[in-house]
């Protein structure tokens, strides 16, 4: 019987692991330079930014004011936004008294290394490496920006 529960346990977290792997891979993006010629981005560009920007910050924001915020600010027109004018929402100390605007250039630095930006941070994000990732993710933010 100790047998038959082991073997099960086994067979349950083989599973887990699994379907952790394939969902890891669904959202590896597929190298693409695919850009419309006015210099915004294809939709299958943004489509994967925005599964990523679900993966990597949907734990802690949300694309839309209407749905709030959770633990970080809503970003829903984020790119050409002041930094910490989400009213209401209570920004760490570095957010507070920084002064920029988040533009496609500072939204690149940010995810790259957020630390670097903003030294003090308060976020448990630390940054994707990956810079088509980053491409992608600022193409969604873009789009829902405007």
């Amino acid at each position: 019987m100790k047998k038959i529960l082991l073997l099960t346990l086994f067979m349950v977290l083989a599973g887990c692991t699994l379907s952790a792997n394939q969902e890891q891979e669904e959202l590896k993006l597929q190298p693409t330079k695919q850009m419309v010629v006015d210099g915004s981005a294809s939709k299958e560009l943004i489509t994967q930014g925005a599964k990523y920007f679900r993966f990597r910050c949907g734990g802690c924001h949300e694309m839309s004011a209407e749905a709030g915020s959770n633990f970080g600010p809503h970003l829903e027109g984020i790119i050409g936004r002041e930094v910490a004018a989400v009213e209401g929402y209570d920004y760490s100390k570095a957010i507070k008294e920084a002064d920029f605007v988040w533009t496609e250039e500072v939204m690149e630095s940010w995810l790259k290394d957020p630390e670097s930006l903003l030294p003090g941070m308060c976020m448990t994000f630390k940054g994707v490496p990956d810079e088509e990732v980053r491409k992608a993710m600022i193409a969604f933010m873009k789009a829902t920006s405007q």
